[in-house]
């Protein structure tokens, strides 16, 4: 009987193991359910997104539109008072207006004058900052003194402006017979007058009658940049040629559009600018290495290599002085 009874009581307790699991796992799945428990999660996809974020841009769009239709009279309002602020400040108020102890202008040379250059910007001064118009200030500049090549701009705020000047560089020096003045003369023939000529620029003589007619000389372009540049060419490639003789000065005649070189030893060398000065100067030497070193020595009065491959020299001084007088008038009697 006892054997019986603890065989039946020990099947009751299993039984009872067995009802507890399954209630317990009854248990934690309802719960899963309620509270998404569950490990698995589902995927969102891409799709799902794009759609929930357009569904709530175009939700903010709306709500937006319809706030502003409510409040169209406050936005009205502010912009308007925006716009009237930036006229204000564009256009009328002092605290961006440009006086003149709020330029400074700079040179990067020697020969640009300061006080030309303040003169000619006057009409910048009380005018707005917003409002400066840098290609006006540019031209205004240059055409005050031709001799400036380039003009770089700056805008300090709230009104202060900055401006840096350089001018084209001196190459010749020259000094006019009726007028008690030195001049240097730029890269684009501009006349600057000067007091103390550097003496390492060559002296170049400039015969044109309208420039003897004319009065006043300085900062204004007297040939094109053209033939500066043609004089510049002819004058080093004959130095680098002729390395050992030393010029005396240049002479231009603009009429002729001629370059005549007078060398130490008193000859005049003359050069056409219209034709090839490769082969003028070529030419030249040729003559002077054939003739034993010509160019050195004193008994000729000019050498003529203005005809491409024909040269012609004169040694008779008051002959060759004719010739030169016949053609150049006064400049060689």
């Amino acid at each position: 009987m006892d054997l019986i009874k603890k065989i039946n009581s020990d099947l009751n307790k299993i039984k009872k193991f067995f009802k507890n699991k399954k209630f317990k796992s009854d248990i934690k799945r309802e719960k899963s359910k309620k509270y998404l428990y569950n490990k698995t999660e589902s995927k969102i996809s891409f799709f799902d997104l794009y759609k929930n974020k357009k569904r709530w841009f175009s939700l903010l769009i709306s709500t937006l539109w319809d706030k502003t239709r409510k409040l169209k009279v406050h936005f009205f309002v502010t912009w308007m008072t925006l716009l009237i602020l930036s006229v204000y400040i564009i256009f009328i108020s002092p605290y961006f207006k440009i006086s003149p102890s709020k330029v400074i202008i700079e040179r990067l040379d020697t020969i640009t004058d300061i006080n030309i250059a303040y003169k000619s910007i006057e009409n910048v001064y009380w005018n707005s900052i917003f409002l400066i118009d840098q290609k006006n200030i540019k031209n205004s500049m240059t055409w005050m003194q031709k001799n400036i090549k380039s003009i770089e701009i700056t805008r300090l705020f709230p009104n202060w402006l900055k401006i840096i000047v350089e001018s084209y560089k001196p190459e010749f020096s020259t000094k006019f017979s009726w007028i008690d003045k030195s001049y240097i003369i730029t890269s684009n023939w501009v006349l600057i007058y000067e007091k103390n000529i550097n003496k390492i620029l060559y002296n170049l003589e400039i015969n044109d009658n309208n420039l003897i007619e004319s009065g006043f000389f300085d900062y204004k372009e007297w040939v094109s940049t053209d033939t500066m540049k043609k004089i510049i060419f002819t004058r080093d490639l004959f130095k680098s040629t002729f390395s050992n003789k030393n010029i005396w000065k240049f002479i231009y005649f603009k009429l002729e559009n001629e370059l005549h070189i007078t060398l130490d030893s008193g000859i005049i060398l003359i050069f056409e600018l219209n034709e090839d000065i490769h082969k003028q100067v070529a030419l030249l030497r040729f003559y002077n290495d054939t003739n034993k070193d010509i160019l050195n020595t004193w008994g000729i009065f000019y050498i003529d290599s203005r005809i491409i491959w024909k040269i012609f020299s004169c040694k008779d001084k008051n002959l060759c002085r004719k010739n030169l007088v016949k053609i150049y008038w006064n400049y060689y009697k």
